[in-house]
């Protein structure tokens, strides 16, 4: 939970720093309205996170294998549906989102319009690796969910902000977090795959 706050903080104090330097005071105006949805789609991703780890973590001390994956796929089927969910109503009503916060026609609002679509994006994977990390920890792979959580949060988010801008311009400040969401999710599950080859192969 520590870790999960201390990402939106990164997230938050990297991004402002970011935008300030590429789109001044304005940008900082827009990327503020996108860090107000952040954490109420952390809300719901913890708490399909939170929900299932009692579930998984005591059939996974009985030796229920198959319970353990059944919960599993329910959290990251939720988590997807939740994320998905989210980026379809910041995505569509994007304009009226942003104007209850800034008036149509000034500066800031126009870089909000056009880019928290683009950072709504990764709402989905940034739902699913809450969900998956908290799978980590409930079956005893906590260094594990620690690594991938300072991963996705910490140093991956901040290369991306530093990065992408050079890369793609204005639209690189807001992919900065999908980008960092979407190469854990491939690094989740590629760990998961060779994890449970593993298994089959011992067995």
């Amino acid at each position: 939970l520590l870790l999960g706050e201390a990402t939106l903080a990164t997230l938050m104090f990297t991004g402002n720093q970011v935008f300030m330097r590429y789109l001044g005071d304005d940008g900082v105006g827009a990327f503020g309205i996108a860090c107000y949805y952040i954490p109420f789609v952390f809300m719901v991703g913890n708490a399909i996170a939170q929900s299932a780890q009692p579930i998984i973590s005591y059939n996974y001390g009985t030796g229920n294998a198959a319970r353990v994956h059944e919960t599993f796929r329910l959290s990251l089927k939720t988590a997807f549906i939740s994320g998905l969910t989210a980026f379809a109503v910041m995505y569509v009503f994007c304009p009226y989102i942003v104007a209850m916060f800034l008036e149509p026609g000034c500066p800031a609002y126009g870089i909000a319009t056009k880019g928290i679509p683009y950072f709504a994006s990764g709402f989905i994977c940034f739902a699913l690796n809450i969900a998956w990390i908290g799978y980590y920890q409930s079956i005893e792979l906590a260094r594990k969910a620690m690594l991938f959580m300072l991963l996705r949060g910490i140093i991956l988010m901040s290369i991306c902000f530093l990065a992408l801008p050079h890369l793609l311009g204005e639209k690189g400040l807001w992919l900065a977090v999908p980008c960092a969401e979407l190469i854990i999710f491939i690094a989740l599950t590629i760990d998961y795959q060779y994890r449970h080859k593993i298994c089959r192969v011992v067995k």
